[in-house]
This record gives C-alpha cells, structure tokens and sequence, in this order.
C-alpha cells in the first residue's frame, strides 16, 4: 500500500491505522477493515484507490524520489483541488467522490480529484486513472483528512516572528524556486540563520527539499496538514472560504514554528497571484510580518501587472520593498523598463553569472548585483522590528 508523502506525519497515521503498513494483508482487507461504508468524501478526505490506467502522473516517495505509479498498485491519498496553468487541475463535485468513481491521480506529491482538461504537451497528457475502492475512517465511523496528520509543532502562540522574505513569481514556470534559492543561499552565506517554506501551491516534498539545500530548517504546507491550497471547485462557492482559512491558519502555524530557531524566513509562494490562496495570504503583509518581496518576472509587462494587483491586495505594498529579479532575455534593456514602470528597489540579474554564453562583464554584473540585493535584503530584516502574531 503507498501512502503518499503528502501524508506528512506517517508515524501518527500509522498508530490510527497500522495495518496500511502491513504488507502481509490484501487490499481488500484494508478496505474491509477502514472503508467508510454510504459515504462521500470531499476535499482533504483520505481515499484509498486503485490505479486501473497508467498515465503521465508520477508519484514520490518520501526523499522527494519520483516515480512512475504500477498499474494495479494500490493507495492512500487525500482529495484535493488544483487549478494549475502548466500541470494538472483537479475540481471536486459538491455532492462528493463515492466508493466506484474514477478519478486522477492529479500531483506528484500525492492528491486525487477529477481533472476536467489536461496539458497538451508531450511530456504531461492525461493523468493515471484511479478506482476509489474506498473511503478511509477511524473506528468510530469519521472519515480520515489529511489535516488530521499535521506534524507536531513546539512553537508557543507568543514566538516573535521572524522576518519574512516573500518570493512570488508572474507565473508558474517563471523561475520562481531558482530566486529563491539564490536568496537562501546567498542570506546564509551572510552568516544568518534561514527558515524556509512554501506556502501555497500543491506541496510536493521534492521541491521542498530542493529549497531547503542552505536552509536551517524547512516546513511546507503537507507539513500543516495540507496537501493544497487551491480550494475544491475553480468556480466561486461556499467552499473557497474554507480553503482560504485552513490555509491562512497554516501559513501561521509554519511561520511560528520556524520563527522559533531562525533569524529569516524565506517564503515561496506557489503559482502566480492570482489563485491557490496567495490573494489571502498577501491580503494583509503583517500577519506573516513580510519585510520585503522578490518579484519574479518574464517581462515589464508583467511587473507592471503585479505591482498593480499586490496594490490591491493592500495599500501597505506601495511602501513596502520590492526587489524584481529577471527577466532573462536581453537583460539590460528589460531591466530599464521595469525600473522606469514599477515602484521597485531595483532589478537585479540573479541568471548571468552562472551562464556559460554571458561575457566577463555580464558575469561580473551579476555577481555584484548579487551581492547587492542580498545586502538589502539583509538591511530590511534587521530594521523591522520582530513582532507577535496577530
């Protein structure tokens, strides 16, 4: 039986439910034994499903490892939705999934729902189809939730907050964890500690563990509890609101607990602007004391476009830092266009310097470049004073 590694706390999943982990019993058996019998299951809920035909999702194990789901293999994985530009979406019905249906496996890291259109690209088709053979419950008759298996935090609700670095992209595929990693990198080179997350997006433990090469320590929202922050349905009903507050309460409870040991936290948000929840967490910067943002870009245009919708999240991001990172392609003269259109610090050429093809002078640019934004960023953390959660 694979349980997915969006199942975070796999210890205490394992004391409701120990025989998941025994190998020696039939599936059938599992299912007998925790099938939720004339019930429906709705976002976060625990499936257990059967893969009954192969298509272009992966799934990981534990260490972030991808790989290919068996046909006939079968596991445990929460329900979610997904409204993803690149990868693939995912809406659940409002009557719920029953015992029968066919789904998709839609992420790597472990979610199930119904995809209603996939990417056209080679390398990313239909998703793997999955039987929901059946519906995980406790003893007493409720249903299993990924919420329910959050790993345990130590933070008391009166930890300071660290100051929070946010890194946003224009959108998926912009180069977002690249950035992010560069200012991870480049702040604990500083000699300070680093706490690093990824608050909104479908988690996966790969990317996580990929932010977290320079980091002291790493959280992400499967590690909250949730396996996504996109709500169930990509049309506007009830449900959204409860998808924005279990993902604002986890973003809370991720920044507490890396508040605890760190000096900075370095935040990733997931997809664009526009949709996973990142509206609300950027609603009000103070709730998770963001000092400064790294926007990262394709074009002007499209800081520009950002810039005029972090102002309609808030009034306080027209005062508030903003670093532009990018974009890549003829560097300079895009670079003046950002400069001249956005209320920005700067733009800064995090890419040249480890490009074959750059000159010495591009390099040379870039690492000073660098070193400029790492120091700014640095200045921003320590002015803003440390703060209660509010």
């Amino acid at each position: 039986m694979h349980i997915v590694s969006n199942i975070r706390n796999l210890e205490k999943f394992l004391k409701f439910f120990p025989r998941a982990a025994n190998d020696a019993l039939s599936e059938d058996e599992h299912v007998q034994r925790y099938n939720a019998k004339n019930l429906r299951a709705h976002q976060y809920d625990l499936i257990i499903a059967k893969a009954t035909a192969i298509g272009a999702t992966l799934t990981e194990d534990r260490d972030g490892n991808e790989r290919e789901i068996g046909l006939g293999e079968w596991l445990i994985a929460p329900l979610i939705g997904r409204e993803s530009t690149l990868g693939h979406s995912s809406v659940l019905p409002r009557k719920g999934i029953a015992v029968g249906m066919v789904i998709d496996y839609i992420s790597t890291g472990g979610g199930l729902g119904v995809s209603m259109d996939n990417p056209n690209h080679a390398d990313n088709g239909d998703p793997t189809k999955v039987t929901v053979m059946g519906i995980l419950c406790y003893e007493d008759g409720r249903i299993a939730r990924s919420l329910d298996f959050a790993l345990d935090t130590k933070a008391p609700s009166t930890t300071i907050l660290c100051p929070m670095i946010g890194v946003v992209g224009s959108r998926s595929g912009a180069d977002k964890t690249a950035a992010c990693l560069e200012v991870i990198k480049n702040l604990h080179e500083s000699g300070r500690k680093v706490g690093v997350t990824k608050l909104s997006g479908t988690a996966q433990r790969k990317e996580i563990l990929e932010l977290a090469v320079h980091a002291e320590q790493y959280l992400d929202t499967a590690d909250a509890g949730l396996p996504t922050t996109y709500p169930p349905s990509q049309d506007i009903d009830d449900r959204m609101d409860f998808a924005a507050q279990q993902t604002i309460l986890a973003a809370k409870r991720i920044v507490l607990e890396l508040s605890v040991s760190n000096q900075i936290i370095v935040a990733e948000f997931g997809g664009d602007l526009l949709s996973a929840n990142v509206p609300e967490l950027l609603s009000n910067p103070s709730q998770l004391n963001i000092v400064a943002l790294v926007l990262v870009v394709e074009s002007a245009t499209a800081a520009i476009g950002m810039e005029t919708k972090l102002y309609k999240f808030s009034n306080r991001y027209k005062t508030l830092p903003k670093y532009v990172v990018g974009p890549t392609a003829n560097l300079k003269a895009n670079r003046n266009r950002v400069r001249r259109e956005i209320d920005c610090v700067g733009c800064y050429d995090l890419w040249s310097k480890q490009s074959k093809s750059a000159s010495r002078e591009q390099v040379d640019n870039s690492i000073a470049q660098t070193e400029i934004l790492t120091r700014e960023l640095l200045e921003n953390c320590n002015f803003w004073k440390r703060q209660k959660l509010s």
